[in-house]
């Protein structure tokens, strides 16, 4: 089956681009910038993400980032969270088209050469392996092009942010690793007022925690003599050790890592003025904006929220990328409620004769003729929609059939090493014209 375009890219920008320019409008020199050797004479906009291969939502925060740069003439930073281990040896790809699409699990790495747990910071660059897959097989290149890195997040990172910008024809953002924040003093002497009343800090913490369910952020513990603390402690080639003040002294400064919020806290009170999310740190960050106004009584840097929604070319034209409970949904609901199917006449018509029921029914009157109004009318209707409703039913049938395809056809998380030429197009100009 030929690919279909499914459809086009859908875009969402929060707030709109009068606070983005505002936030802007000029620079807030900080020692944090110079020591980490970020332009310090500009504005700076941040975003970032985790050293993988991205979706296109995570895409459209690095195409709205270049917007707003050229724009107001501001500095671009990628952080790159190291510091948490993500899966790296193998890549999820699509096989096949329309109701033969599956799925499968393209290997990238050696196989075994990232043990399960371990930050990307805290092992070297990989050789990928020789790849199957043309799609892919430019992400492979840029990939060997970045072996000489010092940590296989380094090389991830470079690769995904170079090849990115590239096929979107926009220059690359400076790149700033998690693990090398806490190299500035500035950012250092934050860590040190968690040092001197670790209680105060979880406290605050774990209070704006709680206030915010739906982010599923966990508490961090803490007891009358001991305190988790916001950082990690990484170690070469193993798992990251979670920092508490019973191990602290056990690290030293360069292997230890602040944790997520404790990263967006450092990141947005000294370094950035502007933060672009996407839905998850957008949910996420409000926790650390509550805390670091208990903890600290700081304002953090204003964020924002860009994301986007493009869908791989999967052989389903728009109108059979089916939901199944909605499918079966609109199948039921339609055969009693000819609204749904535009029979305006038909529906106010069932609509006085339900309300008349239910007020006979409450005098304690015999509602029979009324309800046999009701049948004769739905009988009516449904002979006179007869196509339309089978065509429901077909849809029905077609979404059970399909519907690991469909499910497949609708997932918006692929690669975005995917996306056609086209697409990415589609995808930059939209998300340029949701900022106009």
């Amino acid at each position: 089956m030929e690919a279909v375009r499914v459809e086009s890219p859908t875009v969402t920008i929060k707030p709109g681009w009068a606070s983005w320019s505002s936030a802007l409008h000029k620079p807030h020199p900080s020692p944090a910038r110079e020591q980490l050797g970020i332009p310090n004479d500009r504005p700076v906009v941040f975003s970032g993400h985790q050293p993988i291969v991205f979706h296109a939502g995570i895409l459209a925060k690095l195409i709205a980032q270049h917007q707003a740069a050229v724009r107001t003439e501001a500095a671009r930073v990628w952080i790159v969270a190291d510091q948490d281990p993500v899966e790296l040896e193998t890549m999820r790809v699509p096989i096949g088209l329309g109701s033969g699409l599956s799925q499968r699990m393209l290997q990238i790495l050696p196989e075994g050469s990232t043990p399960p747990g371990v930050p990307s910071v805290s092992l070297p660059a990989i050789d990928p392996v020789e790849i199957d897959d043309d799609r892919i097989a430019e992400f492979a290149s840029y990939l060997r092009g970045y072996t000489h890195e010092t940590s296989l997040a380094r090389q991830f990172a470079n690769a995904t942010i170079q090849l990115a910008c590239d096929r979107l024809g926009i220059e690359p953002p400076v790149l700033l690793f998690a693990s090398e924040l806490l190299t500035s003093d500035s950012l250092w002497s934050i860590v040190e007022r968690v040092l001197d009343d670790p209680h105060a800090c979880v406290g605050a913490y774990n209070a704006a925690v709680d206030r915010h369910p739906r982010a599923r952020v966990r508490p961090l513990g803490l007891d009358a003599d001991r305190a988790e603390l916001p950082l990690w402690g990484l170690r070469p080639g193993l798992t990251r050790v979670p920092i508490d003040t019973k191990n602290f002294s056990a690290f030293d400064r360069a292997s230890i890592a602040p944790r997520g919020l404790l990263m967006s806290l450092l990141v947005r009170s000294r370094l950035s003025d502007l933060f672009i999310h996407g839905t998850g740190g957008w949910s996420y960050d409000e926790i650390t904006q509550e805390w670091s106004r208990d903890w600290l009584g700081i304002e953090l840097a204003p964020m924002a929220l860009t994301t986007a929604t493009e869908r791989l070319e999967l052989g389903f034209a728009q109108d059979e990328v089916i939901d199944l409970d909605q499918a079966s949904w609109t199948h039921h609901h339609a055969r009693h409620t000819p609204g749904l199917l535009g029979d305006d006449d038909a529906q106010a018509r069932k609509d006085e004769l339900v309300a008349s029921i239910e007020s006979q029914k409450q005098l304690g009157q015999d509602p029979d003729a009324d309800y046999q109004k009701l049948v004769a009318l739905l009988e009516d209707y449904r002979v006179r929609h007869h196509d339309e409703l089978v065509a429901l039913r077909e849809r029905v049938a077609h979404a059970r059939a399909n519907q690991k395809q469909i499910t497949l056809a609708n997932d918006r998380t692929w690669p975005f090493v995917l996306l056609s030429d086209q697409q990415l197009t589609g995808l930059r100009d939209s998300v340029a014209a949701a900022l106009a």
